[in-house]
């Protein structure tokens, strides 16, 4: 590997893996999709009809990010 793999690899164990895993086994509301949750304002059992353009941007950007890690479509 070479050293900038070491460092991608490094931030997403230290920045992303192990506060997550942490979060998740501790149950608390600090996780990242809590976080993008709270910022965007979805809250639970708040139907689709009622959504905001905040709701829809976020639908449209995780479409969008699905396609483009999951299906490599959308550069």
């Amino acid at each position: 590997m070479t050293r900038w793999q070491w460092y991608w690899a490094a931030w997403l164990v230290i920045g992303f893996l192990l506060p997550e895993t942490w979060a998740l086994l501790t149950g608390s509301r600090n996780t990242l999709s809590d976080t993008v949750w709270s910022w965007f304002g979805v809250r639970e059992g708040v139907p689709i009809w009622q959504w905001n353009v905040l709701h829809l941007v976020l639908f449209a950007f995780m479409v969008w990010l699905l396609g483009h890690m999951a299906f490599r479509i959308w550069p």
